[in-house]
């Protein structure tokens, strides 16, 4: 497994990038497809003590993505409390992917959905682009990358119709999909 470690505000010594290896090879043991690892560390400038370190964790495991964020009063707390997260991520990757059917089709790509803004921001033109490879997949197939990266929606390809969609959650906890209509 290649791992990239990154941080920002904060010092890396040898001692936390050995404890960072080896929560990460705790990962690994519970699954063994990890192809690459990413983990984000950054200091905040929160006013409270609480929260001041956050860590950010990226899995690639036959082409899904699995996603964590957490936060915690230093490097070892966030590191823990990310590990956590992402031990749990594995978890319902293998209860609905790896151990099923699904888990032997081909490798998808899959995407990030953007950093949200603060209410009181109003940029004048966007502020991140990403790009990444789209194969075609079923709804069910996006609704469960969506869940695997803890997001709220998910931009895909519908191989059964043949045109972009959006997954999302509702408010009520199902789930929704836009279809385009041209006009």
């Amino acid at each position: 497994m290649d791992i990239k470690i990154y941080s920002k505000g904060i010092e890396l010594n040898p001692q936390a990038e050995t404890y960072i290896r080896k929560k990460f090879s705790r990962l690994e043991r519970h699954l063994k497809t990890i192809s690459d690892a990413k983990l984000e560390v950054s200091r905040t400038s929160a006013r409270s003590q609480e929260d001041r370190v956050v860590a950010q964790m990226t899995l690639n495991t036959n082409g899904y993505i699995l996603r964590g964020q957490e936060a915690g009063l230093n490097l070892f707390a966030a590191v823990d409390a990310v590990t956590d997260v992402m031990d749990r991520q594995i978890q319902t990757y293998k209860g609905r992917v790896y151990r099923s059917s699904q888990g032997k089709r081909p490798a998808r790509a899959s995407a990030a959905a953007p950093a949200g803004m603060m209410a009181d921001e109003k940029p004048d033109r966007p502020v991140r682009t990403k790009r990444f490879r789209m194969r075609p997949m079923s709804l069910d197939d996006a609704a469960l990358e969506m869940e695997l990266l803890s997001h709220d929606f998910f931009f895909f390809y519908n191989r059964d119709t043949d045109e972009f969609n959006v997954v999302y959650r509702r408010s009520d906890g199902d789930y929704g999909v836009i279809e385009p209509e041209l006009e």
